[in-house]
């Protein structure tokens, strides 16, 4: 059997290097639209959709494996993290589409922190 702590790291490295092609396909986007003006939109292609899901399922694995380090059941801990992954995950692809859009139409706003 696997180790709780193992599964953990076997998750966290899976949301990292699935996040790193996810953030260089996001990257490739603005850059053509940059140089070539080749709308960064449609988000949905998939590379990028496959790349972010699998972050997602490696936060799933990652946060089980966690949760069972601290006893909690199996199919407990998966269904608690399938619940945050995906709470979290699925704001976080609008808020990635809306980046995309304010960056397409011109109009990206400066982030100042304390002013909302």
């Amino acid at each position: 059997m696997i180790d709780t702590k193992t599964i953990a790291w076997i998750g966290g490295s899976l949301v990292v290097f699935f996040l790193f092609v996810f953030v260089y396909v996001i990257q490739v986007r603005i850059q053509k639209w940059n140089k070539e003006k080749i709308s960064p939109l449609p988000l949905e292609g998939f590379l990028s959709i496959s790349s972010y899901i699998s972050s997602l399922v490696g936060l799933t694995i990652m946060f089980t494996g966690v949760l069972e380090t601290f006893t909690f059941s199996p199919i407990k801990s998966l269904c608690a993290s399938l619940i945050l992954a995906f709470t979290t995950g699925i704001p976080m692809w609008g808020v990635v589409q809306g980046l995309l859009k304010e960056i397409e139409s011109g109009e990206l706003k400066e982030i100042v922190p304390g002013k909302f």
